[in-house]
């Protein structure tokens, strides 16, 4: 009795082990397959959301790890409503110094900090619902020291410049729309220089938000977020449910400039 019982434990032993074992196999193989379908297409990256450190946001960090390492072609897609200018000047310079092939899709915006992403790809789509917008840099303060206002001229001077060598547009002419703050849509785009191309509808685009805040960590004018509301929901009268009391702020922003 007591040979048999010791028996039955080293055989439910030896079963245990060898179903261990088959396990193991299983999941050592099932990471093989996942590791060549991987290494086998491109790398998609989606920045998704707020460019900066904040919890919720979009680091360089992040973009750092998620980056491939072999070479292989990577295709980042972008929509985002921009956000930090010293984190997006991190992700750029990361971006432009990968080697192997790499993409970008625009899906379905790419506001403010964001648009400066899109500059350092030699191959660039958006989706037929996208927007691009560029503009110039603020701080959140409105009570600058001289540092700060010179750190400010300095960035907008850097993206200045990184928007003529994209678009081949004069100084005078970039400098003009960024401080209008300007929006275009998928075709405008395009024709701007922004981006290369607008992408087939085998592209998926993402909805844009209705409540859109393109920022470079400062509030936007109302003017703007109507604008783009305006272009996001379709309709005057789409844009104000969504956005309960914006055109009202937007029409008594207007009216105290004049």
């Amino acid at each position: 009795m007591v040979d048999a019982h010791f028996h039955a434990i080293a055989m439910q032993r030896k079963h245990a082990a060898f179903q261990a074992e088959r396990e193991a196999k299983s999941k050592a193989q099932r990471q093989a397959r996942f590791r060549a379908e991987q290494a086998s297409g491109p790398k998609v990256i989606h920045l998704d959301g707020a460019i900066g450190q904040a919890s919720g946001e979009v680091s360089a960090a992040w973009l750092r790890s998620q980056m491939p390492t072999d070479g292989r072609e990577m295709v980042l897609k972008i929509h985002s409503e921009g956000g930090s200018v010293f984190e997006a000047f991190a992700m750029f310079d990361m971006l432009a110094e990968y080697r192997g092939p790499k993409r970008c899709e625009v899906a379905s915006m790419a506001f403010s900090a964001a648009s400066l992403l899109v500059c350092c790809f030699d191959d660039s789509v958006i989706t037929r619902n996208g927007f691009t917008m560029i503009h110039s840099p603020r701080m959140e303060s409105d009570n600058m020291t001289s540092g700060e206002s010179e750190l400010l001229d300095e960035l907008r001077g850097k993206m200045l410049h990184m928007y003529c060598q994209r678009t081949g547009k004069p100084e005078a002419v970039i400098s003009r729309l960024m401080d209008n703050e300007a929006y275009f849509d998928a075709e405008a785009s395009v024709d701007f220089g922004l981006v290369h191309r607008v992408a087939s509808a085998a592209i998926a685009a993402k909805a844009i938000p209705s409540r859109v805040m393109a920022r470079m960590r400062p509030s936007t004018s109302a003017k703007a977020l109507w604008k783009a509301s305006i272009a996001a929901c379709g309709s005057v009268m789409a844009a104000d449910r969504q956005n309960p009391g914006l055109r009202l702020k937007m029409l008594s922003e207007v009216n105290s400039k004049r």
